[in-house]
């Protein structure tokens, strides 16, 4: 009696779609941490071997930047909206879909600190705004700069998210009873602190484009 035939030898695992390694790297960074992420924890969550997601990814810088620019994509304004705005309504919406993308994911945030961003959906947004503020009559250099500005402005925010979320007065003695003789203007509105972050950014977003109006070539005075 014949013996069944041996089975064939599988030549490596089957390869993942890119999306779903991005997906779970942003998933063990928000639950874990970003030092948590690592490219054998990652092939651990997938059920996969390391030497195949390097054939999807060259390095963790590369994943970093893929995993921030999957997130930068659910803040992108539509191109053709984004030219209807003012420049500076434009400057703030964008801004503030960045810092609420990117707060979605706080400890992902800290990590995209390490990178500049250079992905499909970055190079757009970035391409988008500029040309935008050059419309608006700012030298191309400048509206580079105010775009670094104000993304570094919105992640600097979000990176605080994990923090300060759930964070009130009665949880920091030190603002909710200040000694009023020493700090006698603090415990004049310790009853609202610590200000909520999101009001914070508004609040300092509101000054960064108040400058900007003032640099705009077609400012008024």
């Amino acid at each position: 009696m014949d013996s069944d035939p041996a089975p064939r030898r599988q030549r490596g695992r089957p390869p993942l779609p890119q999306k779903k390694i991005i997906d779970t790297a942003i998933q063990i960074i928000d639950r874990d941490g970003a030092d948590a992420l690592s490219f054998r924890s990652l092939a651990n969550r997938l059920g996969s071997s390391t030497a195949t997601l390097y054939r999807h990814v060259a390095n963790k810088t590369e994943l970093i930047n893929l995993v921030f620019d999957q997130i930068l994509g659910e803040a992108q304004l539509d191109r053709i909206e984004l030219q209807r705005l003012p420049w500076d309504e434009a400057c703030r919406r964008t801004t503030a879909r960045v810092f609420h993308a990117l707060s979605g994911h706080g400890r992902t945030a800290a990590l995209l600190a390490e990178v500049v961003p250079t992905g499909p959906n970055a190079m757009a947004a970035r391409e988008d705004l500029m040309n935008v503020l050059t419309a608006a009559g700012f030298e191309p250099l400048q509206a580079a700069r105010i775009v670094a500005t104000l993304g570094h402005y919105a992640l600097g925010f979000a990176i605080q998210t994990p923090t300060i979320a759930g964070t009130d007065a009665a949880k920091v003695p030190g603002l909710s009873q200040p000694d009023p003789t020493d700090y006698p203007v603090t415990a004049s509105v310790a009853d609202h602190l610590p200000l909520p972050l999101a009001e914070e950014f508004a609040f300092g977003l509101d000054l960064l484009i108040d400058g900007l109006r003032k640099q705009c070539p077609r400012h008024d005075p």
